[in-house]
């Protein structure tokens, strides 16, 4: 008995796949953190120049100009909001992987209205600047959103025929 509701809980290799992108972008994004929070007592503008240097980017590069500009007016408070956004989001991906991981049927519903949230922003912003990337995005993100509707509407459905 205690194994079939094991096995019962096992999440469907759709949802293991969405989970592992989800702890991905977590992991990432709270390296990503981490490193904000590195840097907030330290000269960004020579650690930057040091890493086009040991990079051997050209400093003369208009990307290097403009970030080496935007650098100067990031200041300390700023670092620590970015930071700690970061950490924050990054907590979120890492709760809605491991929970889909597991099969936790709360995190589905997380996944979804956290995925939802963001369609309608990356189609203004397709439509106010098309790039391929962001046509990429949508369409990933929006699968992503249609497969979790389907498996949270197939779920809600099963459970009220059966009564529950």
């Amino acid at each position: 008995m205690e194994n079939a509701s094991k096995t019962k809980r096992k999440a469907p290799m759709g949802l293991r796949l969405i989970a592992g992108a989800k702890i991905a972008k977590g992991l990432a994004l709270a390296g990503v953190s981490l490193g904000v929070f590195d840097s907030v007592h330290r000269d960004l503008t020579a650690m930057v120049q040091d890493f086009i240097q040991a990079a051997r980017i050209s400093p003369e590069n208009r990307y290097v100009v403009l970030l080496l500009s935007k650098l100067g007016v990031v200041d300390q408070a700023t670092l620590v909001r970015i930071g700690i956004l970061s950490a924050l989001y990054a907590s979120i991906l890492l709760i809605e992987g491991l929970g889909l991981w597991f099969g936790a049927i709360w995190s589905e519903y997380m996944v979804v209205v956290s995925t939802g949230i963001f369609v309608p922003e990356e189609c203004i912003a397709l439509w106010d600047k098309f790039t391929w990337l962001r046509l990429v995005l949508l369409f990933v993100n929006g699968a992503m959103l249609g497969y979790m509707i389907h498996v949270v509407w197939t779920r809600m459905r099963a459970r009220r025929a059966a009564g529950k």
